[in-house]
């Protein structure tokens, strides 16, 4: 777990932390077909809880370089957000974005790690919001659970958690939505990845060719270890709500669904 810095960036360390960071969006897109309406509802949503609220505080839970808390704080004006993250490159990326922007800072942490919470941005709770996207699935069932539980005593009564996640059908049960689901996510991929949109191996090669972030893609390796190559068993949609209502969430469901993509929502 890492402590924030004060975080300065010049005028060429910004556009090219803002360069990738559209190339990021774009082939994130090219993996999830309506990425852009989920961060439309998750941003929506979020106003919606905060309409009354003066100073709404955000946190953007496994948020890479910002992407969501950016869409986020753009639909809530007065709002400020913490992106916490255990990559050390997309956070360099995301720290610099928020120099930029002066709304968010950064948190590092490792949410298997059971002391994240106590992170001294994040302890400072409580918050409005708790945004997430195309992340908690990669958790382990167990740890993921844990987190909810977290949550709940991070987020004010009211507050809202938005998890806008990839949650596969059951090969076995569900076997005909589980083909075309992936059938579309094939198709996307083929209209996407012709040349101009970076792939997920072209991304990260850009970044390691930008010098500013050589020190944090050096870090990475060593923080993630195995566990960058090593997919999780895949926890249902089923799950991510029983957990939030066994954390203490008095309403759960899904606000937004495209096959197997959802938001899923749990007001505390």
């Amino acid at each position: 777990m890492t402590d924030t810095t004060t975080h300065q960036t010049d005028a060429r360390t910004l556009a090219d932390a803002r360069a990738l960071a559209d190339r990021w969006n774009a082939q994130q897109t090219g993996y999830i077909r309506h990425r852009a309406e989920r961060f439309d509802t998750i941003a929506r949503v979020v106003a919606g809880v905060c309409a009354d609220v003066a100073e709404p505080r955000i946190l953007d839970l496994a948020g890479g370089p910002g992407s969501l808390a950016i869409e986020v704080l753009a639909r809530v004006p007065g709002a400020r957000a913490v992106v916490a993250d255990k990559d050390p490159a997309l956070l360099a990326i995301a720290a610099d974005l928020a120099a930029g922007t002066g709304r968010f800072e950064v948190a590092e942490v490792d949410l298997a790690d059971g002391g994240w919470a106590e992170h001294p941005l994040i302890a400072a709770a409580p918050f409005d919001a708790v945004v997430s996207s195309t992340a908690l699935h990669w958790l382990q069932p167990g740890t993921l659970v844990d987190v909810y539980r977290r949550l709940a005593t991070l987020v004010r009564p009211g507050g809202i958690v938005l998890n806008g996640d990839h949650l596969s059908y059951d090969a076995g049960h569900e076997s005909v939505l589980a083909g075309i689901a992936l059938a579309d996510d094939e198709a996307m991929q083929r209209e996407t990845f012709t040349g101009a949109v970076d792939t997920w191996d072209e991304w990260w090669r850009a970044v390691a060719e930008t010098p500013r972030y050589a020190g944090a893609m050096e870090r990475r390796a060593g923080v993630w270890g195995a566990e960058l190559h090593e997919a999780p068993p895949k926890a249902t949609l089923g799950l991510h709500l029983q957990a939030l209502r066994s954390a203490g969430f008095r309403q759960t469901g899904t606000v937004w669904q495209y096959l197997d993509d959802h938001v899923l929502y749990a007001v505390r």
